[in-house]
């Protein structure tokens, strides 16, 4: 069964529609697959979107706090931008085979629901294999809630924002 089947047959839970955008600030999500849904990067560098009144594009994502995958739209440009930024770049998206891009949400400012205002929100960073994993026992052992930043080193909301790197995670 492809990708969109999975989606469409309601065998994995939706960002948005079964899982609030509440339940989802500061988690820490892998990101295990990247789809465009159709929109393109022009050579201007614009977003050609495909479906105008959809998100940009998905994430499929993973994390010890969920049983399943979960399907997280991306709904502002500049997160479609980072995304594309990793897997866009053929070297950099053959090292996601040796260690993980991790994402999470969260927001500058929010609004009804946990919807992001004006600025992105979903925030990203390499790191070693099995990075996700040893946060999740970490905080579960500190019985603490979990801190992103620990992880994602500093929110950037405007200006250049860019996909971090971080080899040495001080959990």
């Amino acid at each position: 069964m492809g990708f969109f089947n999975l989606f469409r047959s309601n065998k994995i839970q939706v960002i948005g529609q079964n899982i609030t955008w509440l339940d989802i600030i500061g988690k820490v999500l892998k990101v295990m697959h990247f789809d465009k849904a159709g929109s393109i990067i022009d050579a201007t560098g614009k977003i050609q979107m495909k479906n105008k009144l959809g998100p940009y594009g998905y994430l499929y994502v993973g994390s010890p706090d969920y049983e399943k995958p979960l399907l997280l739209p991306i709904i502002h440009k500049d997160d479609f931008l980072l995304a594309s930024s990793v897997f866009d770049d053929t070297e950099l998206s053959k090292q996601l085979k040796d260690f993980e891009l991790l994402v999470t949400y969260v927001p500058k400012e929010r609004l009804d629901k946990g919807f992001a205002g004006v600025f992105h929100a979903l925030h990203f960073v390499i790191t070693p294999p099995e990075t996700i994993d040893y946060y999740y026992k970490i905080e579960a052992l500190r019985r603490v809630k979990s801190n992103p930043e620990k992880l994602f080193i500093k929110f950037i909301w405007e200006g250049e924002t860019k996909v971090q790197i971080n080899m040495d995670p001080d959990l």
